[in-house]
């Protein structure tokens, strides 16, 4: 069995594609090392612009709660000092991996 380290993680989005414009509104994250979770990352995001009724309904996250958040640059700057070099799991690993890359690369990384 290999017990190392792993970043699982999740996104809350305004839409279904950073090709469109659309941006992460929230991640979550755990670090799991040796079958535990020892360390956690979450945080809402402002896109920067007003998200959906749709989103809002689907996510239930809504624009006062995205308006009241930090920048997407910031929370991502954060985020990927928490993911170090650590493996990523997603379960929508596509998805996932296509917001993640748009956010990484509007802080160049």
């Amino acid at each position: 069995m290999n017990n190392s380290p792993v970043i699982v993680l999740d996104f809350e989005t305004s839409g279904l594609s950073p090709q469109y414009g659309d941006r992460a509104i929230e991640i979550g994250a755990v670090l799991i090392e040796n079958n535990r979770i020892t360390d956690r990352f979450q945080s809402l995001m402002n896109p920067g612009f007003r998200i959906s009724s749709f989103i809002e309904s689907y996510t239930g996250i809504n624009n006062d709660m995205v308006g009241a958040a930090p920048p997407c640059e910031e929370v991502m700057e954060k985020f990927a000092e928490f993911i170090g070099d650590h493996p990523l799991v997603a379960h929508n690993a596509s998805f996932d991996r296509r917001f993640l890359d748009s956010e990484f690369g509007f802080i160049g990384k």
